[in-house]
């Protein structure tokens, strides 16, 4: 077998095996196709690769075919170069759909997965602190990540809401490092893509190109096409892509930890 978590998952609380961190994660998500939807995912985002890589290719032909009738034949030239220029402005959407797909499908992936982790914990965790910002709210409220407490009340905000509720549980030190960074760029582009589809409103693009620099998102990340040198279209990078996946990775084996360290009950 090839599948790296396939021997934790064959071997769990079966002939001996002893469950492994994400094991245990996933039993307290209760979503035994979650390796599946994974794969799932990727081998669509395979698919966009494949599909981009044949474009690219056609581009270069084209780039041939007009180098070699340059001088001999203006008419076939201009011809060449018109198919040339649409192709290439034909690819920044082709991309841009293939990035709405790749965050349509890891952005609420990820939602569901911190809100499934969060309602596995509601019976087992320790709530907060008197002091805990969260400590007045109900219980529906305290253990929904949507939510973020502040001075104001509540509001909405998942990066946010995530954050304070995985602190006042304990569960912040076993979560990767900057993975709040990392929700905020993947909602961030997600709530764009979803509001404003392929062409956001011009303040839109400036607005999110400012955030860039803000939050010092990594520059690998994102990329963009640009139109009279100013933005134009936004797409999630392949770096970003396997990073999300990454993370996604690390927050089940970080929560398996949590749930090891705190000897809870996962029967």
């Amino acid at each position: 077998m090839t599948d790296p978590y396939w021997g934790d998952m064959a071997g769990v609380g079966f002939g001996g095996f002893k469950r492994s961190p994400r094991d245990r994660a996933l039993v307290l998500v209760d979503e035994s196709d979650l390796d599946a939807q994974l794969l799932a995912i990727r081998g669509v985002l395979r698919r966009h690769r494949g599909a981009e890589s044949q474009v690219a290719e056609e581009i270069k032909e084209l780039d041939t075919h007009i180098r070699a009738y340059a001088g001999d034949d203006q008419e076939y030239q201009m011809h060449m170069e018109d198919q040339w220029a649409n192709t290439l402005h034909g690819t920044v959407f082709q991309d841009a759909a293939h990035s709405m797909s790749a965050v349509g499908m890891l952005a609420p992936f990820v939602e569901s997965l911190f809100a499934s982790i969060f309602r596995g914990l509601r019976e087992r965790a320790p709530g907060g602190a008197a002091i805990d910002p969260r400590a007045k709210a109900t219980q529906a409220q305290y253990w929904n990540p949507q939510i973020v407490f502040g001075k104001d009340g509540p509001r909405d905000d998942i990066v946010a809401g995530i954050e304070q509720l995985a602190t006042s549980i304990g569960l912040q030190p076993y979560l990767p490092d900057g993975y709040r960074r990392t929700l905020s760029a993947l909602f961030g582009y997600r709530n764009n893509m979803f509001h404003n589809g392929f062409e956001w409103p011009l303040e839109a693009r400036q607005k999110f190109a400012n955030r860039l620099e803000i939050e010092r998102w990594p520059g690998a990340w994102f990329s963009q096409a640009t139109r009279d040198d100013k933005p134009w279209v936004f797409y999630m990078s392949d770096e970003f892509i396997a990073h999300c996946l990454q993370m996604i990775d690390k927050v089940l084996e970080g929560v398996g930890r949590y749930l090891e360290d705190h000897k809870m009950d996962l029967k």
